[in-house]
């Protein structure tokens, strides 16, 4: 570096004789012009664009109004007056030709009955009515409404405006007489008041903030809502000019003005237009500023190109020290620019030092991130296949253990044992898959205010063949009342059956089992407490992550995969509470304790049950179509469906099933997921193809049960999603609710 001079002058003495030689006329001069000429041009320029949607606002009314007029003219049909409908629909598809953008004729009685639509043929079923505000209003008022924009019921929903006159006859009304008038009719309206000064965009808008017509891209904005700002202003005041960004995002000034039905119009114009003439005149006044500023810049041109030599050195030495590359800087005879130098060459050799660390931690950071996001999507993966695999095995075992109870072939104790066994594998397969949407923060709760009372007596009911067979005593002391909670009902009964089921395994036969509970200031508390194996200390910390478990004792017959207390922590603290677990060590039992918080609103009684229904003729056996490419699962769930009651076919893949629907029209279909070739979404469509309105109702019967899996089957029509193996119960409620006379695509 070059030595330092001795006797460098600071910064701001060279800068104060720049900025009053050269700056101080210019600025002068720029403020009084810029004043004077922003707000004549200003006000002219809001002027004209303010007048421009008055201009559109009449326009809009003007139509609206010989609109009117030719419905009014339509309602004084005397072939109403002797209640000739068809005639009267004969008539009204004449007029419509002479009707620029009318779409239909609707006639409505008092009550909204559609009387007759022009758009359907006669006899044809209506839809109701779209728009009942405006209705409503005729009805009350009996004098012609302008309606808001609506979607029609009909096939096309298209979105349309509605025009409606009273029928009036005797003095009282007889009909509400319907012109559906189209957004391109509105469209061409504004498009008719365009021109090419300085409107960009013209807007019409109706009272409840929709866009109903557009001179730019009205494709993509007719339908959709105007911005909040927009709706917040025109609401304010009945017209004006303010600045605003358009629906693309872009900076403009808005005037708008209402017309005499409530609807507003815009015209919108870009800034840049409207400020031009204001820079125009800037410019102009700018320019002899221009020239002052250079006469006074020439007699400091030779003072600042010192300044601006080391400035500018200083400047690439601070590009070289962002970009990691050697700082080099040259001396300066101004005292501050000095010892800026100094620091950058000082804080050049720092960074450096630094990024060399940094980089070795960076590169360490994302070899670590990138094996935990592979190792988290392989895990997901996995399980989600997992769930799917076991589940498919044990869909057909389920149902042939279900044939077997219905055929009175499993009273043997042999077949209890592999009743509880396979109830057993199901429901850690369950667990395995909740705890996989709980790591991805995927559980939902459903919660309603219940007494934990009802949830306890659940979990007991769930466990209390266990409990049996460990030869335990189940003491429960929990009141029935008094014991409010907001949660999920299935979710809390899930955490109090995995206590209990814990407490059951590591407890040695013959053991003792608590339940308890009590209500504090804001709380509920329940316990868990029994007298096995305990928890040692060292474990106790840990006890509620997933996959830990205590140690197994010889006799220990029912399995685990260390889910269950994982579970219950993740339940407990999305409901708000807390749980813990206290142990004086091995072989000294363990409590566990559940602290949630105390719901303060009453609680709605239960209400009555409902009548017996009266006896009924024997319905007609429900159609059921099973497609499923696992063979015996197919066949057990058909044989169970078939000694339910249900008329059942069945098929293996989509060609099968297609070809079953030439002699078999289903009300139901059960359809899995996984198929070959054509998975169960597109055997679904196409047996909407097929049947049309006669499609049946759809229920999906797969192995997956992921969050994801059951939104997709929703989101393509089903009306259930069944994770295998399905229980007969649930499907029997499921076929019986689809009695209804409720068809096609969900």
């Amino acid at each position: 570096m070059s030595p330092r001079p001795r006797h460098p002058r600071p910064l701001r003495w060279h800068l104060v004789r720049l900025v009053l030689g050269a700056l101080l006329p210019v600025v002068a001069f720029s403020c009084g012009l810029f004043v004077y000429l922003a707000r004549a041009e200003r006000q002219s320029s809001e002027r004209r664009v303010l007048t421009s949607a008055r201009s559109l606002a009449e326009s809009f009314d003007s139509e609206i109004a010989g609109s009117l007029r030719a419905l009014e003219a339509i309602a004084a049909s005397t072939r109403l007056d002797s209640g000739d409908l068809q005639g009267f629909w004969t008539q009204g598809t004449r007029v419509m030709k002479t009707q620029h953008g009318w779409l239909a004729l609707i006639l409505l009685t008092p009550d909204g009955v559609p009387l007759l639509n022009t758009g359907f043929p006669p006899g044809s079923p209506l839809p109701p009515v779209a728009e009942p505000e405006s209705f409503a209003r005729v009805r009350e008022t009996l004098r012609p409404m302008v309606g808001n924009l609506a979607v029609g019921k009909g096939p096309s929903h298209a979105l349309a405006l509605p025009l409606r006159v009273p029928v009036v006859r005797d003095g009282s009304l007889r009909y509400v007489l319907t012109a559906v008038i189209s957004t391109d009719a509105l469209g061409d309206v504004v498009a008719r008041q365009a021109s090419g000064d300085v409107e960009w965009t013209r807007t019409l808008v109706d009272p409840n903030g929709i866009v109903a017509a557009r001179t730019r891209d009205p494709a993509r904005f007719v339908g959709q809502s105007a911005t909040p700002s927009f709706l917040q202003r025109t609401r304010a005041s009945n017209e004006g000019v303010y600045a605003d960004h358009s629906l693309e995002g872009e900076p403009v000034y808005a005037a708008f003005s209402h017309t005499a039905s409530g609807w507003t119009v815009t015209v919108v114009s870009p800034r840049h237009v409207l400020d031009a003439p204001l820079q125009r005149s800037l410019v102009a006044g700018g320019a002899l500023g221009l020239a002052m500023l250079l006469l006074s810049a020439a007699g400091a041109w030779a003072l600042s190109r010192r300044i601006g030599r080391s400035i500018a050195g200083a400047a690439d030495a601070a590009d070289a020290l962002a970009s990691g590359g050697a700082v080099h800087v040259d001396a300066s005879d101004v005292r501050e620019l000095a010892r800026l130098n100094e620091a950058l060459v000082r804080s050049g050799q720092l960074l450096e030092a630094q990024d060399r660390e940094r980089e070795a931690h960076l590169e360490m950071a994302e070899t670590a991130r990138a094996e935990a996001i592979a190792a988290t999507q392989a895990k997901d993966a996995f399980l989600a296949m997992l769930g799917h695999e076991l589940r498919n095995p044990l869909a057909p075992i389920v149902s042939s253990l279900e044939l077997l109870r219905l055929r009175g072939l499993a009273q043997t104790p042999e077949h209890d044992v592999i009743r509880r066994q396979l109830s057993h594998v199901v429901r850690l397969v369950d667990d395995l898959l909740d705890l996989a949407r709980i790591v991805r923060g995927q559980m939902s709760l459903h919660r309603a205010p219940l007494e934990l009372s009802t949830v306890v007596a659940r979990a007991v009911e769930s466990v209390t063949p266990l409990v049996e067979q460990r030869q335990h005593r189940l003491d429960v002391a929990v009141p029935a009342e008094g014991l409010p909670v907001l949660g999920d009902a299935d979710r809390l009964t899930q955490v109090v059956t995995n206590l209990l089921t814990n407490a059951a395994k590591y407890t040695p036969p013959g053991g003792r089992l608590q339940v308890r509970a009590q209500s504090r200031a804001d709380e509920v508390v329940l316990t868990v407490t029994d007298d096995g194996e305990g928890i040692p200390p060292e474990l106790a910390e840990r006890i509620f992550a997933p996959f830990v478990q205590g140690p197994r004792s010889v006799d220990r017959n029912v399995g685990g995969l260390g889910i269950g207390l994982a579970l219950v922590h993740s339940v407990v603290t999305a409901h708000g509470g807390r749980v813990a677990v206290h142990s004086d060590g091995p072989g000294q039992g363990s409590t566990f304790t559940v602290e949630l918080p105390r719901h303060t609103a009453p609680l709605e009684p239960a209400s009555a049950p409902p009548p017996p229904p009266r006896p009924a003729a024997k319905p007609v056996p429900l159609r059921v179509l099973v497609v499923d490419d696992n063979v015996d699962a197919a066949e057990a769930l058909t044989d169970l469906l078939e000694m339910s009651g249900y008329s059942v076919a069945m098929a293996h893949d989509h060609r099968q099933a297609l070809q079953r629907l030439d002699v078999f029209t289903p009300d139901v279909a059960i359809l899995d997921i996984g198929l070959p070739e054509v998975d169960g979404y597109g055997l679904a469509m196409l047996i909407r193809e097929r049947l049309g309105d006669a499609s049946p109702t759809f229920a999906a019967l797969t192995g997956y049960g992921q969050h994801e899996d059951r939104a997709r089957s929703a989101a393509a029509g089903f009306h259930r999603h069944f994770v295998k193996p399905v229980e007969l119960a649930d499907l029997v409620v499921f076929l019986e609710e689809a009695r209804q006379p409720r068809r096609g695509a969900a």
